[in-house]
């Protein structure tokens, strides 16, 4: 039997449980930048070092077990395929990353090892059962070596969460820690707000403690916790960074102090936090010190309050009040001009209006195409015109910041309805130029707007619907993407043209699925050449052959937009048992083709 098994076998799982019991834990602190600090030399991935250098790896356990640290964390947070070559040589780093960290666990008196497991991201190639394979062979590398504790750090989702610890807790009587990683403001990249990790994770019966590493400086995380309440008594902890990262002459430095690390950590102390330590700047003297400051401060009482689940006022807008009595609203997509005149966008949307429209939204340049800042243009409109209008957010071009606050702004500016998507890729040929960010998709944007709704929109929150593209080989897989968005706050979806028999048979399809409100999309072509190009040109988008042939080249404009019209309301009738609504797109901005179509179809409803 491997004599790393036998000696993790003396440290069992009620051993670190009792521990917690009777003390407050502390922890190691940041591996990465203090290996580099170190070891300027060794350049590469510091998880590689466990099989290159090994004496190395174990000197940076040993500091931090001289320290005072009574639980270190294994070489192995980037041990994995995004960072090494293959699968074997992540084996074969979080193997000896475990036994380095035990053999240097045999200087101390009960020094616990916990297996470190960095996250894995789905790039969009992989899929999940991919990337929840690879989480498992780590596990069960880990579980080989012989450990018993297992710590998941800087997590930013609860997308594998629920798998993973299940699976560890499958294997038998472990430890299981779970970390994330949230911003200033309390978010992590995937837009979780802290509040909300508190409430999932003290929830999970597989996880046995939980808190927070990286992303934030002591200071904000206390400043986050302080007006956290925990809903249990389950072990909490708090491992932040030293500051935030300034680069100097090729040197990356933290700004904290040792001093004002560990006074700024005895107030996290004193909200109960039951683990401490640190991540990224800091070293084995920030935690000697923390220690030394714990040993004479008595351990904190958390708050404990149960979470009131609150009710949200639902948004009042005609739009909404029409949806709500099922009356059939008309809703017409406008695409902001390229330039800075606006007059024609503003002038069509005072047409819709008289019309009929109901809600005017306003795409956020489309085919990753710049054009005039949708939720700017929409304030524009929905103030000079008394409409309610809805600027679609694209996920593309904007990160974490940018995204908050652009909400923040259209909503001090009154708009109250929004079409969250995550956005059209940037074309190939300008990726060299051009920067895609995607701090969010659709679906984790949505949760990120219930969390605002919640926490700063309050007495009137906002309504967001989703796009529907409803062409996908596997109706049920679209389905169950609808659901996600659904149970984030999602209100209606979009769809995308709707142009034949089939589409409207997909569509009931999916109607009879799901419990939400979709409004059918419909796009009137205006020409032969219009009609080919989006046939052959527009991904995703399906135009039939018969749909083609109402159109001849030698057409008018005028033969062309009647050709277009009629075909709009011969699909407008065949939806009207289906739709919960129509989302007309205004084929190059020509309004009066659309306001003629809804005055037709008012008629006839």
């Amino acid at each position: 039997m491997n004599r790393f098994f036998l000696l993790s076998q003396e440290r069992t799982f009620m051993k670190i449980a009792e521990y917690l019991k009777h003390h407050r834990l502390v922890m190691d602190g940041a591996f990465g930048t203090y290996f580099e600090a170190c070891f300027p030399e060794e350049s590469g991935v510091a998880e590689l070092c466990s099989l290159t250098a090994p004496e190395k790896v174990k000197k940076v356990h040993r500091d931090y077990i001289k320290s005072g640290a009574k639980l270190i964390r294994t070489n192995t947070f980037a041990a994995n395929t995004m960072f090494l070559s293959d699968l074997e040589q992540v084996k074969l780093a979080v193997a000896r990353g475990y036994e380095l960290a035990r053999e240097a666990a045999e200087l101390g008196e009960e020094i616990f090892v916990g297996a470190d497991i960095g996250p894995i991201y789905d790039t969009g190639f992989l899929g999940k059962e991919v990337v929840l394979q690879e989480y498992k062979e780590i596990c069960d590398t880990f579980f080989s070596c012989g450990a018993d504790i297992f710590v998941l750090e800087t997590q930013t989702d609860f997308a594998y969460l629920k798998e993973i610890t299940e699976y560890i807790k499958s294997r038998g009587d472990v430890f299981v820690l779970v970390q994330f990683a949230v911003d200033k403001s309390g978010y992590t990249r995937d837009g979780i707000s802290l509040e909300k990790i508190i409430e999932k994770a003290a929830g999970m019966d597989t996880v046995d403690a939980y808190g927070f590493n990286c992303g934030v400086g002591a200071a904000h995380l206390f400043r986050l916790l302080k007006h956290a309440a925990f809903p249990n008594e389950k072990y909490v902890t708090a491992l932040p960074n030293a500051g935030y990262p300034l680069t100097l002459r090729g040197k990356t430095l933290y700004g904290d102090s040792r001093e004002y690390f560990v006074d700024t950590m005895e107030q996290v102390a004193g909200l109960g936090v039951d683990i401490l330590g640190g991540c990224c700047g800091t070293t084995p003297e920030y935690i000697r010190a923390l220690r030394e400051r714990l040993e004479s401060v008595p351990r904190g009482k958390k708050k404990i309050a149960k979470r009131e689940e609150k009710v949200l006022p639902k948004v009042q807008s005609c739009f909404l009040k029409k949806i709500s009595a099922g009356v059939m609203p008309f809703i017409v997509e406008l695409d902001p001009p390229f330039s800075a005149d606006f007059g024609k966008v503003l002038k069509g949307a005072e047409i819709l209006k008289h019309a009929g429209a109901d809600l005017i939204t306003l795409a956020d340049s489309p085919m990753a195409r710049a054009r005039a800042d949708a939720g700017k243009l929409a304030a524009k409109i929905q103030n000079e015109l008394e409409i309610p209008v809805m600027p679609h957010i694209a996920c593309r071009d904007k990160n974490l910041i940018a995204m908050r606050s652009g909400i923040l702004g259209d909503y001090m500016n009154g708009l109250r309805h929004f079409l969250v998507v995550t956005g059209d890729a940037v074309a190939r040929d300008q990726r060299g130029s051009v920067t895609s960010v995607f701090d969010f998709n659709s679906i984790s944007f949505m949760e990120y707007l219930s969390r605002m709704n919640e926490d700063v929109f309050g007495e009137e929150p906002v309504f967001f619907g989703g796009a529907l593209n409803y062409h996908g080989a596997n109706p049920d897989a679209i389905i169950k993407r609808m659901e996600q968005k659904i149970e984030n706050g999602c209100g209606m979806f979009l769809t995308q043209p709707i142009y034949s028999g089939e589409d409207i048979e997909r569509i009931a399809y999916i109607k009879g699925r799901t419990q939400t409100k979709i409004m059918c999309g419909i796009m009137p072509l205006v020409s032969y050449k219009n009609a080919v190009f989006m046939a052959n040109e527009m991904p995703g988008i399906r135009v039939p052959e018969d749909v083609i042939l109402r159109y001849r080249q030698d057409m008018t404009r005028e033969e062309g937009e009647e050709a277009g019209i009629q075909c709009a309301l011969s699909i407008a009738r065949g939806l009207k048992d289906i739709a919960d609504g129509y989302y007309f797109i205004t084929p190059f901005n020509r309004a009066s083709m659309i306001a003629r179509i809804i005055q037709q179809l008012k008629q006839e409803i």
